[in-house]
């Protein structure tokens, strides 16, 4: 049996269609996630507990901190190294303690440079750095200072090194002041574990059995212990439950006697709050981070705002809420070495277990008046999102890079799944950035080997519901010098749906929009200009135009779906494609717009990666009132057999040849179409 799949492609390029501000925002939910936030923002007596006091100096010990550097006689190795310092550790853990005994207070840390490990905040404390107040965590890299604890790496579950700063099941906390967080990470410590430079081992041992033994096999979590292969375990540790009606309630069991725990290699975030709620974290500096740099980890209620975050090391995150909701993000900066934003609800069947079966979501988040520089994406949702991500609003920020890639991004893949919806992106400027403005894609490549499998993971990826408007990015005599202004894709089996780009002008991309999969996609008052000539605007809109009764010969074509033909179908003669137009469009009323039939036929233009197509204008014909009819012959004689939708990026190698891919296109304007399969590139000049 002979197999032919048509893709039908249902969009036109005429006079903009008025489009709805409510279907741009959202106030209701805006609203509400501010009122949530702002009546939980924690306050704090008037009482402080000053670390340098004297009741704590008996607390301060003198200590080696260990930690590695290069080795001028071996390029690829390194040297261990010590240095005399202060350790403040128990001082400032005992301040905190007695402040959470009384009640509460402000745990204050005055200027200076104080060397500590790991710290954990309590309810009712505000652990604040004064301005000129900088915390170096010590680099040795032990249980000792960085005890193990309940955490996840990337979004899998496991018990690892604490945080430098860490909060666990508490209520009303808060990191302010002025201060850094140093956590010394550079290439020789604890970076060097992302890739196994310098003679250092590779996470990517640890990371493999967490993902793949542990995570997808669902090894409990309880058994997955990760220490730095010496320190003895504790006789107890903490189990994932939550009861949000007492948060400060946690239930421990027995440390499994069966299990041998790993060496890790697994880098823990600067801060990360698990299991808290209302977190106040304001004006603090975060440089030199290990991983993520602010982690809330099954959180609610965050207001965070003031903080600057300049840390360019592998995965060094800005702010990323995970399985959290009700955030606001204000008034912060960020320069990064990955993601300034990125938003994450778990990773694979960790994230699809995590709390309840289906996961535990994240959202209802607000981004505002913040600056983003360098970074793989300004806000960014996923690629850890299993459980998935809704209610993003993201306002009033600017954006400022060629080290920026994408500004609004989006990634998640069939491993990772997750649904993604309700994304608000508005009143944003951008000056620079190298790839995107708009990037998402559902076949996420990027990780561990298992993600480069393709589309074979149990879970399907869904983003739908995505709102752009009033942005402007680059200027006519200052071109922005993104690679593309909008990029899209996804699965042929899960297309994204319901995109939406209103009133955004751009100057000086490389290309504007390529699509794969993507469907209900409307632009409206959209304005892009190319690098080469930056001031010179064309304008990108989207109408209604329907197409329906599609038919090939007498065999009827369904949207996205494959058609079989019979075994004595005549290849030989050609084929009428014929169909129905619904539309108000005035092109079309005045006997101008157009029909045409795109057949992609499998087959590569030598020595090029870009597919040969054969476009076929049909014949126009007005049947009613705003309906019309439309009939075009094409040619199927060259081995019409099953077929492959054309993506771009795709390896001559993997494309099935002989296959075809109907495109059909509707338009009041003139069209091009750089990419297939629900593709869409319309201009109206």
């Amino acid at each position: 049996m002979k197999k032919f799949l048509a893709a039908l492609l249902i969009l036109s390029c005429a006079l903009p269609a008025l489009a709805d501000d409510n279907d741009y925002w959202n106030d209701a939910i805006y609203s509400a996630i501010e009122q949530q936030v702002k009546a939980n923002v924690p306050a704090f007596p008037d009482v402080d507990f000053v670390v340098t006091d004297a009741k704590y100096s008996a607390l301060v010990s003198d200590m080696d901190e260990e930690y590695f550097t290069a080795d001028p006689d071996n390029k690829d190795g390194h040297l261990t190294k010590t240095q005399k310092v202060k350790d403040y550790t128990k001082a400032i853990q005992a301040a905190i303690d007695e402040a959470n005994r009384a009640g509460g207070g402000r745990v204050v840390i005055p200027s200076g440079v104080y060397y500590t490990g790991s710290i954990e905040i309590k309810s009712n404390v505000n652990l604040h750095l004064s301005e000129g107040c900088e915390l170096r965590f010590v680099r040795n890299i032990s249980n000792k200072y960085y005890p193990m604890v309940l955490t996840s790496f990337e979004g899998n579950d496991t018990y690892n090194y604490a945080a430098p700063v860490r909060a666990f099941h508490a209520k009303n906390i808060a990191l302010t002041g002025k201060g850094t967080l140093n956590p010394q990470a550079d290439p020789y410590n604890w970076q060097a574990w992302k890739r196994g430079s310098f003679g250092f081992p590779n996470q990517a041992e640890v990371v493999d059995v967490l993902v793949k033994q542990w995570s997808d096999k669902a090894y409990p979590v309880s058994k997955r212990l990760l220490t730095d292969g010496t320190s003895p375990l504790p006789d107890k540790i903490p189990t994932m439950k939550i009861n949000w009606d007492n948060i400060e309630e946690i239930e421990y069991i027995d440390t499994p006697k069966d299990v041998t725990p790993l060496r890790s290699l697994l880098r823990p975030c600067t801060f990360e709050p698990y299991a808290c709620e209302n977190i106040l974290i304001e004006d603090i500096r975060i440089i030199n981070s290990p991983m993520w740099e602010i982690h809330p980890l099954r959180c609610r209620n965050i207001l965070a705002r003031g903080v600057v975050i300049d840390s360019h090391g592998s995965n060094n995150d800005g702010i990323n809420p995970e399985s959290t909701h009700y955030v606001i993000i204000e008034n912060c900066s960020f320069s990064t070495g990955d993601d300034c934003i990125a938003i994450k609800s778990g990773k694979n069947r960790d994230g699809y277990n995590r709390g309840r079966v289906g996961g535990e979501s994240c959202g209802n988040i607000i981004i505002r008046n913040c600056t983003f520089a360098d970074g793989h994406g300004g806000v960014t949702c996923g690629s850890e999102c299993t459980g998935g991500i809704s209610n993003v609003f993201a306002h009033d920020n600017h954006f400022d890079s060629m080290e920026l890639q994408q500004v609004l991004r989006f990634k998640t893949n069939s491993y990772r799944g997750g649904l993604i919806e309700n994304i608000y992106f508005r009143n944003n400027t951008v000056a620079k950035c190298s790839n995107a403005l708009m990037y998402g894609e559902t076949q996420y490549t990027l990780g561990s080997a298992q993600d480069k499998e393709g589309d074979l993971g149990p879970y399907t990826p869904q983003l739908k519901g995505v709102y752009m408007s009033n942005i402007t990015a680059g200027a006519p005599d200052n071109p922005v010098n993104a690679k593309d202004a909008i990029l899209w894709k996804a699965y042929e089996r899960a297309p994204m749906t319901n995109i939406k780009v209103k009133d955004v002008t751009v100057y000086g991309v490389k290309n504007a929009i390529s699509l794969s999969n993507v469907k209900n996609f409307e632009l409206h008052n959209v304005k892009i200009s190319l690098i080469s000539d930056p001031a010179k605007l064309e304008t990108y809109n989207t109408d209604s135009i329907i197409i329906s009764d599609v038919k090939l010969d007498s065999y009827s074509l369904t949207e996205g779906e494959r058609l079989t033909m019979p075994e004595d179908f005549d290849k030989s003669q050609p084929v009428t494609i014929t169909g129905t137009i619904t539309t108000q469009d005035s092109i079309f009323a005045e006997g101008k717009g157009s029909v045409n039939a795109f057949l992609d036929r499998g087959t590569l233009q030598e020595g090029s990666k870009a597919p040969v197509i054969t476009p076929y204008p049909a014949e126009v014909k007005k049947t009613g009132d705003n309906t019309y009819s439309f009939s075009v012959k094409i040619f199927l004689n060259d081995k019409p057999d099953y077929q492959y939708a054309y993506r771009p990026d795709t390896e001559a190698e993997n494309m099935n040849r002989g296959n075809h891919i109907l495109s059909l296109v509707a338009t009041g304007k003139p069209y091009n179409q750089n990419t297939w399969n629900y593709n869409v590139k319309c201009k109206a000049e």
